[in-house]
């Protein structure tokens, strides 16, 4: 069975990034289990609609692409995840007929999940910035203007997905305009789920397949963003980069992919290799 990681890098700060932490971890994966990587270096819609909104987008059209097109299975990888090195197979029990995909709203348990995302909102508050009602799966969909959705969230940093029978599917989640593009959108998440879930049978994959750096942060080290506690360390950031990369290793090591959704800064504070 062909198979193939994809990922899509854009802009030079992000391929310097990717280059320095994430690449040579999907080098590893994809040797360790006999797998293509593609790593996307420019838009698969350069035309008005694609140049309007995040890259995170592209990954609907990834079909397009003859390399995926070509392949049995494919998986999308966000370019802001770093992968361990002993991490298992993502495609092994994910059937070509299903979707596979991380349960956002129950990663890594539905507990620290509500947990992590009650404390993300009272930290926007209390930073004069509001979020929005996504404490259910029905507020989720219901942002992006669904009228109902499916009760479970797809997140949609790590996919493993099936050519012909996802491709369309991905391409009606592209054509989604009910709502401008936006971080508060979470980009092309709530469509993308919304579709993958009403029209395709899926297989939920581990948690540990997109473990989100932001919940553990804020349910395990929430004194890392608080500012006066990194005021704290003025005069020896040396201490404070020491001790987020203390805690960034135990998230990597509780971990097979760690996903810096949202945190991406954070990224350069992990040792790897």
């Amino acid at each position: 069975m062909k198979r193939a990681l994809f990922t899509l890098v854009l802009g030079d700060r992000y391929r310097q990034r990717f280059a320095a932490q994430a690449a040579p971890t999907f080098q590893a994966y994809a040797r360790a289990h006999g797998l293509s990587l593609v790593v996307l270096d420019r838009l698969l819609d350069d035309g008005p609609l694609g140049r309007s909104r995040s890259p995170a987008w592209q990954k609907c059209l990834l079909m397009r692409h003859p390399k995926a097109a070509g392949c049995d299975q494919v998986a999308w990888l966000d370019a802001d995840i770093v992968i361990r090195p002993d991490a298992p197979n993502v495609f092994e029990g994910v059937p070509p007929d299903t979707f596979g995909a991380v349960d956002a709203f129950a990663s890594p348990s539905p507990e620290a999940y509500a947990a992590a995302a009650g404390k993300i909102r009272a930290y926007l508050a209390g930073h004069g910035l509001a979020g929005p009602d996504d404490a259910t799966p029905e507020g989720f969909y219901h942002h992006y203007g669904f009228d109902t959705g499916p009760d479970r969230v797809a997140q949609t940093g790590v996919l493993v997905l099936t050519p012909e029978v996802h491709g369309p599917v991905l391409e009606a989640a592209y054509a989604e305009t009910r709502r401008p593009d936006s971080r508060d959108m979470l980009f092309e998440m709530r469509p993308l789920s919304h579709h993958l879930l009403t029209r395709s049978p899926v297989t939920w994959l581990d948690p540990r397949f997109n473990a989100l750096w932001a919940t553990a942060l804020f349910n395990h080290y929430p004194f890392l963003a608080d500012p006066a506690f990194r005021a704290g360390f003025r005069d020896r950031p040396d201490l404070y980069h020491g001790l987020k990369a203390r805690c960034l290793a135990a998230a990597y090591e509780a971990a097979y992919f760690l996903h810096f959704a949202g945190t991406g800064d954070d990224m350069d504070a992990l040792a790897v290799g």
